[in-house]
């Protein structure tokens, strides 16, 4: 009887101490600066992040790159985030992947001569990337990523967000 109770009792332990993940929080929400390589401009970005599993984690994220020569983006995603490295209990690694929604603007100006005028469109493509969760405080997370977007015009983005931990 006293074994079974060291036993249960062990393993009850070793589950909590399993448990513990990268942040005890299950959702993160904040904003960032990201540059677009094929766009040739930065831009801005929110995101949040669901954490469903110590692994396995969903994202939503909008970007807006800023106008360059006419031209802005607009970029949703939605990507799932699995954690392949836990460095310690402040950092971890993972990897990108999901699907993106990118939006074209061309807005031309007239210039007195009556033309001008604005164009967009829209393709649907997948994210593949990198990206790591670094734990500044209790409730800051900075989490810098790199990915490319797989459209019709390929890019790759290079950013960082600041996120707040619920």
């Amino acid at each position: 009887m006293k074994k079974s109770i060291v036993l249960v009792f062990a393993l009850i332990l070793s589950c909590n101490l399993f448990a513990q993940s990268f942040d005890s929080s299950k959702i993160r929400a904040g904003a960032g600066l990201v540059y677009a390589s094929e766009i040739g401009n930065i831009g801005i970005t929110l995101n949040g992040v669901y954490s469903f599993t110590d692994k396995w984690e969903g994202a939503f994220g909008y970007s807006h790159i800023f106008e360059k020569d006419y031209v802005s983006y607009n970029i949703f995603d939605f990507d799932a985030h699995y954690v392949f490295h836990q460095q310690d209990d402040k950092m971890n690694f993972y990897g990108i992947g999901g699907l993106n929604i990118t939006s074209v603007k061309v807005d031309i100006p007239d210039l007195g001569f009556g033309i001008g005028g604005s164009a967009s469109d829209s393709s649907v493509g997948i994210n593949l990337g990198v990206g790591m969760n670094y734990k500044l405080s209790d409730k800051l997370n900075l989490a810098p990523e790199a990915r490319f977007t797989i459209v019709e015009d390929t890019y790759f983005r290079i950013g960082a967000s600041l996120q707040y931990m619920f």
